[in-house]
């Protein structure tokens, strides 16, 4: 398990230098990166600057504490300072492949937490990275002007009692402390080799094994579910399989449905 030197709330765990001290031993492509103590929204701040022309592919912008952050169908997502993770990068895929890219990035993000402790993360459709049944992570993907912008936010060291929700945990909750800025540069590692694998494979979810990686740790698969769609209606079924757009495939008493969104209730 990697040990963290700081403390949890430190907020010199994350800054633009330790960040680029890392990069640029990692042998990674990644170079637009900018690091801040504080946003709004690390997506919204991205998107304006793709907007603008001033981000292309690979940009990323992080900070150690967002306090107008988006999450899922337009609610409120805010970080403590010093206690999560907030980044977005711009990645480039075929529009009609797009669809992939939440399940790629939560996928990458697991790998990430994995590679740097002791913790088993797995995955909840649409776009969420667990342990032990608590939510420790979330993938926000919008489409920009020249590219789409890929947000995620990790609770690193956030306390019991600070976590937003019940359902919510923490990595230092089960034992993991982390630096962020490691954190930051691991994740964006397993997304480029992601990345890497499916643009070779002609963004292919099938071939290039990401897939069957997703499904593999995806916890939604075979389960009972209740998924609330976005106008607030609601379907039940069993969970069959996440098909290569990353929708998921619910089969119910009316028949087969594919579902692009919608936030899922594990029904035990």
């Amino acid at each position: 398990m990697t040990t963290s030197t700081s403390t949890p709330g430190d907020p010199t765990d994350l800054t633009q230098h330790l960040v680029a001290e890392i990069l640029a031993g990692s042998g990674m492509p990644w170079r637009d990166v900018t690091v801040v103590p504080s946003t709004g929204s690390t997506n919204a701040d991205l998107m304006a600057r793709l907007a603008a022309g001033d981000a292309g592919p690979g940009s990323v912008i992080a900070a150690g504490e967002q306090v107008a952050g988006r999450g899922r169908q337009g609610r409120d997502w805010q970080s403590p300072a010093g206690t999560t993770l907030s980044f977005s990068v711009v990645l480039t895929p075929p529009t009609e492949h797009a669809g992939f890219l939440p399940a790629l990035t939560s996928l990458a993000v697991a790998r990430a937490i994995r590679g740097l402790s002791d913790v088993s993360a797995d995955l909840k459709w649409p776009n969420d990275v667990m342990v032990d049944g608590g939510k420790v992570a979330g993938i926000l993907a919008e489409a920009g002007a020249g590219g789409v912008v890929v947000g995620c936010g990790i609770n690193v060291s956030v306390p019991e009692a600070g976590l937003p929700v019940p359902t919510a945990t923490s990595l230092a909750l089960h034992g993991a402390h982390v630096d962020r800025a490691r954190l930051l540069v691991t994740a964006l590692g397993q997304i480029h080799a992601a990345y890497g694998l499916w643009e070779e494979a002609g963004y292919s979810a099938v071939g290039s094994g990401l897939l069957d990686a997703y499904r593999s740790a995806c916890v939604t698969i075979g389960e009972q579910v209740r998924v609330t769609l976005p106008d607030g209606a609601t379907l039940s079924g069993r969970a069959t399989e996440i098909d290569e757009d990353g929708r998921l495939v619910l089969a119910g008493d009316a028949g087969t449905r594919t579902l692009t969104v919608g936030d899922v209730e594990h029904v035990r």
